[in-house]
Formats: structure tokens, sequence, C-alpha cells
């Protein structure tokens, strides 16, 4: 049984706005009319419950549920989940549910998205009193610079992941995706950046490079290796599933993912490229219609304790945006190379930085003729399948006539 006090402690606020509501009601009607305040009172009950609780849009399993449960038992402000698998998902639900959600969580890329079509309300410093615990690294980066409208969560890298029962151990290198060995069985992350990236090293150009050249060369790659090695563009999703059934022998995965993959399926191995990687920053944001802003960034704050991090960092296997979590990282955890890089291997990591016009058109032409080849192999092996299959049914029926005396 909850005690007394744990009960006045965990309802505080709630309490606290139930008598506000009440001497509101009774100042506009003077308590004269018991039934109108009665129903007052009510209603004004009604919208407090309502807005005793928190709506956040993540992907599943982003949160340690046992670190929920103490968000919940300390402030009474209950935590409801609503899931999405990409960002596209993720912008469509926010649109069109105005109103409908508090706190939303989204990379950079999405975030600098959501920032342009002013869907996002601007964090309040004075309310993310654990702001501070944050590592400098992370903030002020380009999809939101000032940080004035999100919160760093995770951070990693993209990496390799590949099946050890198999295929043998693989170079080390971003080259081995385009490897003719695993003809037919390569996932590429369906992101530009990141897909991009991936070739741009593998070429020893710079993650983030700007000359029209190295950007030719890396779609001539990427290109090549659709043509060639019959790669598919996929989402993590799809990637982490078909990496776990064996039809995926190799794939770009997160540095998030490989880890709780490889306890998933004994044969699941990974590594950063020697090259270097792409790394990867989830963010918080609050939304501009969001009907508990307090409790939002209540929430924040509360995850943003160096305690609370620390312990949701070790249950969901993420790396912490939060330098105070270091303390209260587990030997296991911090020993995952992955998950946290030696100096020399993170070196060789870069975020994204703000790209140029010649940049953002070379790219998204590029990545417009990867889709359109990929759509016509598509066609290619559909229509390759029917011939064959009518073929066969011809062979079928001329064998079932009889033959001519």
């Amino acid at each position: 049984m909850v005690g007394t006090e744990s009960f006045w402690r965990s309802n505080a606020v709630k309490l606290s706005r139930i008598f506000s509501i009440f001497a509101a009601v009774c100042l506009v009607t003077g308590c004269n009319d018991d039934m109108q305040t009665a129903a007052s009172v009510a209603e004004s009950l009604r919208l407090v419950e309502e807005q005793e609780k928190v709506i956040v849009l993540t992907w599943e399993e982003y949160f340690s549920p046992e670190v929920v449960a103490e968000f919940e038992q300390e402030t009474g402000i209950k935590v409801e989940f609503v899931y999405f698998e990409n960002l596209e998902e993720m912008r469509s639900l926010l649109q069109s549910r105005p109103g409908g959600i508090d706190v939303l969580v989204c990379d950079g890329a999405g975030l600098a998205d959501l920032i342009e079509l002013q869907l996002l309300q601007r964090v309040q410093p004075d309310l993310i009193t654990n702001f501070a615990n944050l590592d400098s690294m992370y903030l002020n980066l380009m999809s939101d610079p000032g940080n004035e409208f999100s919160v760093p969560y995770m951070w990693g890298t993209t990496l390799i992941a590949y099946r050890s029962d198999l295929i043998q151990e693989p170079e080390q290198s971003w080259a081995s995706l385009m490897d003719q060995k695993y003809k037919g069985k390569v996932l590429i992350l369906d992101d530009t950046f990141d897909s991009y990236a991936a070739a741009l090293l593998s070429l020893g150009f710079d993650i983030n490079s700007e000359d029209p050249d190295e950007l030719g060369k890396a779609l001539d790659l990427l290109l090549d290796h659709v043509n060639k090695n019959e790669a598919r563009f996929d989402d993590i999703i799809n990637i982490r599933e078909k990496l776990l059934s064996g039809e995926c022998w190799m794939g770009m995965t997160y540095s998030s993912d490989a880890a709780v993959l490889a306890e998933e399926n004994e044969h699941i191995s990974y590594f950063i490229p020697n090259e270097g990687a792409a790394l990867w920053l989830d963010s918080f944001a609050i939304a501009r219609e969001s009907p508990n802003s307090v409790g939002a960034h209540r929430f924040i704050d509360f995850i943003c304790r160096g305690d609370v991090a620390g312990r949701n960092s070790n249950d969901l296997w993420c790396a912490s945006a939060n330098k105070a979590a270091h303390a209260y990282l587990s030997t296991e955890i911090l020993a995952e190379k992955t998950l946290y890089p030696d100096p020399e291997t993170l070196r060789k990591c870069r975020f994204a930085t703000k790209a140029g016009a010649t940049r953002n058109r070379l790219v998204n032409q590029g990545m417009k003729l990867i889709y359109d080849r990929l759509a016509q192999n598509t066609m290619k092996s559909s229509n390759d399948a029917l011939a064959s299959e009518s073929s066969e049914k011809e062979d079928e029926i001329s064998a079932d006539l009889p033959v001519a005396p």
C-alpha cells in the first residue's frame, strides 16, 4: 500500500491544480449554486486528469520501462507512447494529430525538417534544470544551432552487421558492402546521408565532401553496386528483421541496434569500419501544440538526470549524450567499443555538416537515379519470373498433347 507521504508527494502537482481550480470556480460562482459549482469542478477535474499524462512519439523500445515507471511514480504523470517505424511516419503522425503529441524523439535531419515546418515549440531552459549534464559534443549541431528546439538523448554510429554463420569474417571496411561474394544479400540503409557516407568513406573521401567529382564517384559506386551486386536499400526495421532471419547476410545498421541484434542471435557480428563512420544523434523535442508542455519539460528533465540517463542507457544498450550518466554506466556497456569507441576511432567519425546547394542537388539527383535503377531492376526481375512461369506452363501443355501418329 502506498503511504500517505508518498501519495502526497506523487500527487502534489495534481492536488495543487485541483485546489486552484476549485478556488477559481468559487470566485466566479460565489459558491451560491451548489449544482453549478459541482458540475464545474467535475469538468475541471476531468480536464486535470487529461492533462496529467505525457504523450511521447518515439521509436519502439527506446525507453527503459523501469525508468518510465519511476518517472510516473515520482510525478504522478502517466506516460503514453505512440510508435513510428520511420521518420516519414513520425512526421505524418505529428501533423495528423495536432494537440495529440507532447514529446517526440527524432534524428538530426528529421529535427531540421520539423523546425522548418514550424511543428515544434522552443524549449524553455529554465524548465530543464539538468541540461547542464549534456556533453557539449552533442550540442549546437547544424540541425538545431543553439539547441533552441531540442535536447540531446542518445548517439551512435552507423556500422556493418553480418551473419557469421553464413559468411566468413569480412574485411572491416565499407568496401565489404560492395563485395560480389555477397551478391543479392546486402542491404544498405535507405538514408541519403548514410548511404553516401558509406560510399565516400570506402573511396577515401570525406564524409561531408562538397566536391562534385568525389560525389560523382560515390554515385557511380552505389549504382555499380545496385547493377552488379543486386544491392537493395531498406529501412532499419527491415534490415533488422532480415539479418535475424538470415535473408540478409550483411547490412548497414546503427550501433544501438547491433548489440541488441547480437543478443537475439549469436551469429550476428558487427564492426565500425576502419575508415570511420557517420555519427547520429537522436534528440527530444516538444510538439508546437503540445497539450501538456510543462509535463513534457518535466519528462525530458527527468531523463536528463545523471543517474536516470545512466540506468536508461544500461537497459537499452545505447550510448547516452549525457556526460553525467557515465558514473552510472555498467562496465559492460563502457567496454562495448561500438557504443563508446576509442578516441582514435571516434576521430574518424563525423556528424553531418550543413550541406551546400551543390551537394544537396547532386545527392538528391543521385538518389533519384539509384531508386529509378532499383525500380527498373525490380520490374525486370518480375517480368523474367512471369516469362519463366509462362514457359513452364507451355512446356506442361505440350507434354500433355497427344503425339501425332
